[in-house]
């Protein structure tokens, strides 16, 4: 059952409930004046009922409010927030068939490795064999692996009550006097292994799958992957936002700037340098010496840039940025593994999906676009281009970059 769990007025400022917007409602009348802010109240499961949710898969359904995406073995695997994962076989990307939809309630992230898939539920890790896709089978629940629980988009929500599973908007209108002054928040809130797209935040590598817990790194190891060890916690500091591993590094994108670890010693990554920007949100892919970095001006960086970053780090140790190319609200970006067409593939907004040559990094050009779309993220892999976003999930050719060909489209409903 799921409970809503109300609080005062003078409890919230205890708790710190929600982020509030305060709307002057009237002017001062007799030294009083009336004004509104909306609370966000959070709707609460209890953790008992919360792990009696079956893990199943059910029938095909609709993409809606799509998330992260992930390549594995001919399949997608595209996450619907905090629902569950759409399974598509795309055998043929000119026809993908949707297999069914795995049932997870609180998913957001996940990774595949040995036909093992480890997605996040709220504040567990869950272990599920995928060795037959249409029958899908959960092996273990690890309990309390994350804490993002405690802070939803809205705001703070006591764990002692249970999962918070939703938020529920309420205007609160308060009779104050004119004198008193009045706070104002803002709303700002195949391979071994697959491939994931470039705003994972669980990633694989090394028989190590690494996970972010807020603004900490764990490392579990998956040496036998039906019981994934923690080994570690790191601290990674303010922001954090996505993991992309490549020749043995990790490469985090934050709020702040790129952080290079060493995976030498997988259970415990250890830091090589910062390549530091201005605030914004910020994933990021690496080939070859180029590490390619979008900054955006987004909800949780309004006061950030929009652009590319092209950053030399043939020295790890003494990241360089080389070149900065102008954008306008770019999110996930991708680039072939092999890049033997040295080519960018960019997901900017409205603008749409932009094609970018970096054969040579000072002189970035922009070779083809599909201006009618707006993308979240992409995996580029084998000529074939798969991209999530907005309207739903797009399929390139991409073997001439300059001509890229559409070659199927399932849409958000």
């Amino acid at each position: 059952m799921y409970h809503k769990f109300t609080l005062t007025y003078s409890s919230f400022l205890f708790l710190f409930v929600g982020v509030f917007s305060l709307f002057f409602l009237s002017s001062c009348d007799n030294d009083d004046c009336n004004y509104s802010y909306t609370s966000y109240e959070p709707i609460f499961m209890g953790y008992d009922e919360f792990r009696s949710v079956p893990v199943e898969l059910q029938n095909p359904r609709s993409l809606k409010n799509v998330g992260k995406i992930y390549f594995y073995n001919s399949y997608l695997f595209i996450n619907e927030i905090n629902k569950g994962i759409h399974i598509i076989n795309n055998s043929n990307p000119a026809a993908p068939v949707q297999v069914g939809f795995l049932k997870i309630i609180g998913n957001v992230d996940i990774a595949i490795s040995g036909n093992i898939l480890y997605a996040d539920s709220y504040t567990d890790l869950l272990v599920i064999d995928m060795t037959i896709v249409t029958n899908p089978q959960l092996i273990q629940r690890i309990n309390n692996t994350f804490d993002k629980q405690v802070f939803g988009e809205n705001g703070y929500a006591d764990p002692n009550y249970g999962i918070v599973v939703g938020w529920e908007e309420k205007e609160v209108i308060v009779q104050s006097n004119c004198q008193e002054p009045i706070l104002e928040f803002d709303n700002s809130g195949s391979s071994p292994s697959g491939i994931a797209g470039s705003l994972a935040r669980f990633v694989i590598t090394q028989n190590y799958l690494y996970t972010l817990n807020g603004d900490n790194l764990k490392p579990y190891s998956i040496i036998n992957p039906i019981f994934p060890e923690v080994e570690n916690e790191i601290e990674l500091g303010w922001g954090i936002e996505t993991l992309f591993p490549y020749n043995n590094n990790l490469f985090i994108g934050s709020q702040r700037g790129m952080h290079i670890y060493n995976l030498d010693v997988p259970n415990a990554p250890k830091f090589i340098s910062t390549y530091e920007h201005i605030t914004s949100c910020d994933p990021v892919v690496v080939s070859e010496n180029t590490a390619y970095v979008t900054l955006r001006n987004g909800t949780n960086c309004r006061n950030g840039v929009n652009e590319l970053h092209l950053i030399d780090i043939s020295d790890l140790e003494n990241p360089l940025l080389i070149n900065t190319e102008s954008m306008i609200n770019p999110y996930g970006l991708g680039v072939d593994s092999k890049n033997r067409n040295k080519t960018l593939f960019v997901c900017d907004g409205d603008a749409g999906l932009k094609v970018l040559n970096v054969t040579n990094p000072l002189n970035v050009e922009q070779i083809a676009a599909d201006t009618s779309i707006n993308g979240y993220d992409v995996i580029a892999h084998n000529d074939i281009l798969m991209m999530i976003g907005k309207d739903g999930l797009y399929q390139y050719n991409y073997q001439n970059p300059q001509n890229l060909q559409l070659l199927s489209v399932i849409p958000t409903e």
